[in-house]
């Protein structure tokens, strides 16, 4: 039979060891609530560089208005994907939400946001899918004709990368004063 070593350690080492791992504990939580104070002004001597501005982007006709279908889940978008959109009313509105809830692709019922129609806008919009790692619309060209009243808008979709990703990527706009027009959202693929 081989003898045990007796591995217990005396009482007054143990006692010790619990104190000092407290007081490392105590020191790693405190570490993290310290902050250092921030001067609340430029110490002298130092020069400070304003931030660039930024170029600014080329206006359009047309507001973004992407956020008022990000309620829309994926599997939702993807399914509606190429077509074109117009809605003209709040009750066209409700009803293009009612059917992404009675499709049954989403999890949860759509997340509504609102659009005001009552100055006689238009939302106009559509998905495009692709596969890759980022996706992005360029602008080719619009046209407003209002002898015809028409409005189209010519887009490129870019998708780049070789990512093994399904992409779907939106591009809703509102369009003052457009709801009597004929709209049209014409996108050529690209990149």
């Amino acid at each position: 039979m081989i003898p045990l070593i007796n591995l217990t350690v005396p009482r007054k080492f143990a006692a010790i060891g619990r104190v000092c791992l407290f007081v490392l504990a105590g020191g790693v939580l405190l570490v993290g609530c310290i902050q250092p104070e921030s001067p609340t002004q430029t110490p002298a001597g130092i020069a400070t560089t304003p931030l660039p501005s930024l170029a600014p982007t080329t206006s359009y006709p047309w507001r973004d208005e992407n956020k008022v279908m990000s309620g829309i889940c994926f599997e939702a978008a993807f399914d509606a994907a190429g077509p074109v959109y117009v809605l003209r009313s709040a009750e066209e509105h409700i009803r293009f939400y009612e059917l992404a809830d009675n499709s049954l692709l989403c999890r949860h019922l759509v997340t509504r946001y609102p659009f005001d129609f009552s100055a006689g806008d238009a939302l106009a919009g559509l998905w495009s899918r692709g596969r890759g790692c980022t996706a992005r619309y360029d602008v080719l060209a619009y046209n407003r004709d209002d002898a015809a009243q028409t409005f189209t808008i010519t887009l490129r979709f870019v998708v780049e990368g070789d990512c093994p990703y399904d992409l779907v990527s939106p591009f809703w706009v509102g369009l003052p004063g457009l709801a009597a027009y004929d709209i049209g959202i014409n996108v050529e693929s690209g990149g």
